[in-house]
């Protein structure tokens, strides 16, 4: 799924124009957030431009291999960044179109709008940046990156590649889920041939579970609900819980992926309460059943079968609000 001529010309005019740049993502930075990210730095500094990456949360622990040897990622800090933000003659925005999503940086983000370019493959809402190079379907932002990059003609560097892998290949699942295309493959062949080991990215990524993550796994799968006639797998993760595991920082993404491989079960919802009264809840999905709109309707988002909600309500009251939604999708 390419972009078209149009987008690669904006993309070309916003690389030219401009000496200095900042790019940034959305809030807990995943796989695709932060190889995009990188990989356009890469690109960004091999032309000579001045770069700074600064994302309003750290990058998790499993991702950290990536930034080895690119431009250093900064955690925001508004009494440090704001003015470089401000200054920057560009501030390009990657995989999220949405100003709600940005977190702490959502307030300068938005006040330097006008001199956004956001590069993104979510369904667009809310989006007010100065341009936007956006293909909703595509597989993730890091083939749009890719795309883009190769029409520069830039011969990417090892460091480069590994980061549009780790993008595509997280955010399809490793080539799982239904957003996975022709392109998407063809993608990766590319990388394969210039170095990539899928293997040892797989192992960076996804096997390297602390005790806590396990012991979070092992009562997820050990309490789960079934609702909705056996279609719908769900996992109350409260926060008495989550301390005596000594779980705060872990990333409870990944607990969908064993839910959703029970036989017969379509939707898998997982609630975490927060530590700031707020809930996450991450909603996954098979086939045609589109979790995305359950989402937007609380105000979070994503994909058809991976989507996302944070929400300041009871914990209660949005397992029982989400559920009931769940249901009708399933019914």
């Amino acid at each position: 799924m390419q972009l078209t001529a149009e987008q690669h010309e904006c993309f070309a005019a916003n690389c030219e124009g401009h000496e200095s740049f900042v790019l940034t993502t959305h809030m807990k930075p995943d796989g695709d957030a932060l190889g995009s990210q990188i990989a356009l730095a890469r690109y960004l500094v091999s032309s000579g431009k001045n770069v700074r990456l600064i994302n309003g949360d750290p990058t998790p622990e499993t991702l950290a291999f990536m930034a080895e040897d690119s431009p250093k990622i900064e955690v925001y800090d508004p009494e440090v960044h704001d003015e470089e933000i401000r200054g920057a003659d560009r501030v390009v925005l990657v995989d999220n179109s949405a100003p709600d999503r940005l977190g702490r940086m959502e307030p300068i983000m938005l006040a330097v709008a006008g001199n956004v370019l956001c590069i993104d493959h979510h369904p667009t809402r809310e989006a007010p940046w100065a341009e936007n190079i956006l293909k909703v379907g595509a597989s993730s932002t890091a083939v749009l990156i890719w795309d883009l990059l190769q029409n520069r003609g830039w011969e990417p560097d090892s460091l480069a590649c590994n980061a549009i892998f780790v993008g595509l290949a997280t955010d399809t699942g490793f080539f799982r889920f239904n957003s996975t295309s022709p392109y998407t493959h063809r993608t990766a062949a590319e990388l394969l041939e210039r170095g990539v080991r899928t293997g040892d990215i797989y192992r960076r990524v996804y096997e390297r579970n602390s005790a806590a993550y396990t012991r979070l796994l092992g009562h997820a799968l050990a309490n789960l609900v079934i609702d909705g006639g056996g279609r719908i797998a769900a996992v109350h993760l409260r926060r008495e819980l989550i301390a005596d595991l000594e779980a705060e920082d872990e990333d409870t993404g990944e607990i969908t992926t064993a839910l959703l491989a029970i036989d017969g079960v379509d939707v898998v919802l997982l609630f975490r309460e927060l530590p700031d009264a707020r809930v996450k809840v991450s909603l996954r999905s098979k086939d045609e059943l589109d979790v995305h709109g359950l989402a937007s309707g609380y105000g979070g988002g994503g994909h058809r079968n991976a989507a996302g909600i944070v929400i300041e309500r009871p914990f209660d009251e949005v397992v029982e609000q989400v559920t009931a939604g769940a249901r009708d999708l399933v019914a």
